[in-house]
């Protein structure tokens, strides 16, 4: 059972031809949001506590919503039954922006697929992580929540940008002779 769980994501990662490139803008974003905070002073110890207790709040808020909006995807996409979906089926993905796996070229609909599974599982991980957070921070020194943040704001910031590109292909995929 527990190998099963990571199947969708080592299938993301291999699969993908310049995967980095979803981590590289999260990473730069975050890198910067960390320099700030550890070369400005933000506030007291305290202020800094309570910010950061809210931001994880509203992270695993944000989180469970996205999580309820990727499994309604998978819901939508497993259960139509259209011509847009068999195309999809049906239709090889490009072999320049996707490698195959297990010998075979993925099709549309595998690579819609997958890159929902993945998002549901890195949601799901780092929901599980943010409540650990929460449940921990007080014993954390203040330093370490600047870290923390950063942490934070690199995962939230890849998990949008796999969920938008999910949801533009799920645009493309329900909109009939889209070139």
């Amino acid at each position: 059972m527990k190998s099963i769980i990571w199947v969708p994501i080592k299938d993301y990662f291999i699969s993908r031809k310049r995967v980095f490139v979803k981590f590289l803008i999260p990473m730069l974003i975050s890198l910067i949001a960390l320099l700030f905070s550890l070369f400005f002073n933000i506030g007291n110890s305290e202020k800094v506590t309570l910010v950061f207790s809210e931001f994880v709040d509203t992270q695993i808020n944000i989180v469970a919503i996205l999580i309820s909006f990727s499994v309604a995807i998978i819901t939508i996409l497993v259960s139509a039954d259209n011509k847009n979906i068999q195309c999809l089926k049906e239709t090889e993905s490009n072999k320049k922006q996707y490698k195959p796996v297990n010998g075979k070229q993925l099709s549309l609909f595998q690579i819609l697929l997958s890159n929902i599974a993945y998002n549901v599982i890195v949601e799901i991980i780092y929901l599980v992580v943010l409540i650990a957070v929460s449940l921990i921070q007080n014993v954390l020194p203040i330093v370490s929540l600047k870290y923390i943040t950063a942490v934070c704001i690199f995962t939230i910031l890849h998990i949008l940008f796999v969920l938008l590109e999910s949801v533009a292909q799920m645009y493309l995929t329900f909109w009939a002779n889209r070139k």
